[in-house]
């Protein structure tokens, strides 16, 4: 390979400028440490997934990025040997995958020799990405979470006792606090409709193929944010984010999947006067986004980001978006705020059905701001800090959850998720 003997002498300064290697890189850490202020990469350090593995994701999703592993490994001194057609790409991969970048990042990673070298290589990553310059001196590392210190206050919980020592100190002068679980430290706090572009853009398509398609389960249904707790309840990507008043019922979800990975608790923190029923106005406009094509919400969203744009004007424009809610809510005032189409609300749930009963749940429910760092005002800060609370020792965890008649069985309700409990138990 042309370029083998360069790389051999300047390895870890020169991987970065691969373009396709640096965007990867972008997409699993570099964002989230911009975003979110911390970033979980001890999968790559401790080398916690196997070459097959890896393999197996690749090939099921027909990735053209499968040939890194189709061969071993390979290390420092001979990682050029080999040439490998993706590393010449300039452009065109703009459109991977989160597990394509992940096998790349992995990939990279296996070229180190130990631990200590792949905890360097991060850390020198990170003080050459030009994103992250402004705050490199302040990123930090702890057992494979690397952070940034000026911003986020890191805690570790291994069990139940940890963690409820940690929700006691959180919990006292704060007027609400809610909580949501992830199984991978490296998710982003978004509703699962933004995770996919394809989604986002056919929300409407796939809100309204639901409910042609099981008209039956919609029958009961009589406002738009019903319609989307049901289509959240069964799968549908929406806009809703579920969260929940009992912070145990949060950390068995945090803990229920990807054992090789951090789980994480995010604290929601709030005051009541910020907490809106299902009947709000405001609940109503956003539920109603989702009849509406992308490019009209599209529309709205420009319109409402238009200082230009009078309350008065805007509410002729959003003719349609009014009509809509009315079919609902026959009363409602033609007196749309712009802004209310950009927010993101805490929204409770209708007690209706078993499972939002047994989980405690509530919902985020997401308007049409853009900013990745918006929901992320939600987050509970100590002292100007954001608090960001990782789960290690899942398997334990759950164990003991479960004397708290904390697992599937009881969070998931219906008869099918039962069964699949009591099999798992045998």
């Amino acid at each position: 390979m042309e370029v083998s003997v360069f790389f051999f002498f300047f390895f870890f300064e020169n991987l970065y400028t691969i373009p396709v290697i640096n965007y990867a890189f972008n997409k699993v850490c570099v964002r989230k440490m911009l975003d979110d202020g911390y970033c979980d990469m001890s999968c790559f350090i401790d080398s916690k997934i196997t070459r097959v593995e890896m393999l197996y994701r690749l090939t099921a999703i027909k990735s053209k990025y499968v040939e890194l592993y189709q061969h071993p490994y390979q290390t420092n001194g001979n990682v050029w040997d080999r040439e490998y057609d993706v590393f010449k790409e300039e452009c065109g991969f703009e459109n991977m995958l989160m597990d394509e970048a992940t096998a790349i990042v992995y990939w990279t990673y296996q070229t180190c020799a130990n631990e200590k070298d792949k905890m360097e290589f991060t850390l020198d990553f990170f003080k050459y990405d030009k994103n992250l310059q402004g705050i490199s001196e302040n990123i930090k590392y702890e057992k494979g979470v690397f952070y940034n210190s000026g911003e986020i206050e890191l805690r570790i919980v291994s069990s139940i006792s940890d963690f409820n020592r940690a929700i006691g100190s959180y919990q006292k002068g704060c007027e609400v606090l809610y909580y949501r679980g992830h199984a991978n430290a490296n998710y982003r706090l978004q509703p699962s409709i933004i995770r996919r572009a394809s989604w986002l853009h056919n929300e409407r398509e796939m809100y309204n193929e639901l409910m042609i398609a099981c008209p039956s389960d919609f029958e009961k249904c009589t406002s738009h944010l019903e319609k989307l707790v049901k289509m959240q309840h069964y799968g549908l990507p929406t806009r809703l984010l579920d969260i929940t008043k009992n912070a145990l019922v949060a950390l068995y979800f945090a803990c229920e999947s990807q054992y090789n990975n951090y789980g994480e608790i995010i604290l929601i923190s709030t005051d009541k006067d910020s907490i809106y029923y299902p009947q709000s106005d405001t609940a109503s406009i956003l539920a109603s986004l989702p009849a509406f094509r992308y490019r009209t919400q599209e529309l709205f969203s420009r319109l409402a980001l238009d200082t230009s744009v009078t309350k008065k004007d805007f509410n002729v424009e959003a003719a349609r978006l009014i009509h809509e809610i009315r079919l609902e809510k026959p009363a409602f005032s033609p007196d749309i705020e712009k802004k209310d189409l950009l927010r993101n609300i805490i929204v409770l749930a209708t007690k209706n059905n078993n499972r939002i009963i047994k989980q405690d749940g509530a919902f985020i429910l997401c308007g049409l701001s853009k900013d990745p760092k918006e929901l992320n005002k939600f987050r509970y800060r100590k002292k100007g800090k954001t608090v960001v609370l990782l789960v290690t020792n899942k398997e334990k965890i759950l164990e003991q959850l479960s004397t708290f008649s904390i697992d599937r069985a009881t969070l998931f309700p219906e008869i099918d998720c039962v069964a699949d409990s009591i099999k798992g138990r045998y």
